[in-house]
């Protein structure tokens, strides 16, 4: 009797499987790359625009005037409504056309909970939104990101 142990063959190495689409891969990593680096970098949350009172209800808010109400809905969390307030918010035409021809509030829309009756009485279904308000109601909202010249046309058209 052999007294030796009972080998088994050799298995010959398995193929590795391919990890997908190179281009996928590398997309990936140079989002989660931006992702971190804008974290380091502490690229957060923007100043609200001096000329705009912030609220979170807009029913405490007291407008005098026939000038239409614009209601500029962000949240602290929100990439595109920080990128708004740093340009085109800072914009001076912008600026001086909202203080002009509107009366201008900033909602404050990070806790929805706490905004979340102000945002329905606006009808607010994306941040940023620009709502346009006549005798309280809402009569026109952009939603999203829009440029200083964007937003300008839109404004001019709508105030």
């Amino acid at each position: 009797m052999d007294s030796t142990p009972n080998e088994q063959p050799e298995e010959s190495p398995k193929p590795r499987k391919s990890p997908g689409n190179p281009v996928i891969t590398i997309a990936i990593i140079l989002v989660a790359g931006l992702l971190i680096t804008r974290m380091i970098a502490g690229n957060g949350t923007a100043p609200n625009p001096e000329f705009m009172p912030t609220t979170t209800d807009l029913a405490s808010m007291s407008f005098q005037g026939d000038k239409p109400i614009v209601a500029v809905v962000t949240a602290d969390w929100c990439g595109p409504c920080q990128e708004l307030k740093r340009t085109t918010l800072s914009d001076e035409r912008v600026r001086d056309l909202l203080a002009r021809d509107s009366q201008a509030v900033m909602i404050d829309g990070t806790d929805t909970k706490i905004a979340m009756p102000t945002l329905q009485q606006l009808g607010v279904r994306a941040f940023p939104s620009t709502v346009v308000l006549r005798n309280g109601r809402p009569v026109a909202m952009l939603e999203g990101y829009a440029d200083a010249d964007k937003y300008l046309a839109w404004l001019d058209s709508q105030i």
